[in-house]
């Protein structure tokens, strides 16, 4: 995994985060927003996940 973030297509950028729980995560954000903006986008995913093994309804 390189240090830097990665550009990828788009305006997009690969992101290494850390998630609410301290693991840490790649995701792809906006290309040039800090990176406690995409620590926070990571958090809000974290959040809206769905429980795992419950069925989506």
């Amino acid at each position: 995994m390189p240090k830097e973030p990665t550009l990828g297509r788009l305006g997009m950028e690969a992101r290494s985060v850390k998630f609410p729980d301290g693991s840490r995560g790649i995701i792809l954000v906006k290309a040039g927003i800090p990176q406690d903006e995409a620590d926070a986008l990571a958090a809000q995913v974290w959040a809206e996940r769905p429980e795992a093994g419950l069925p989506k309804g």
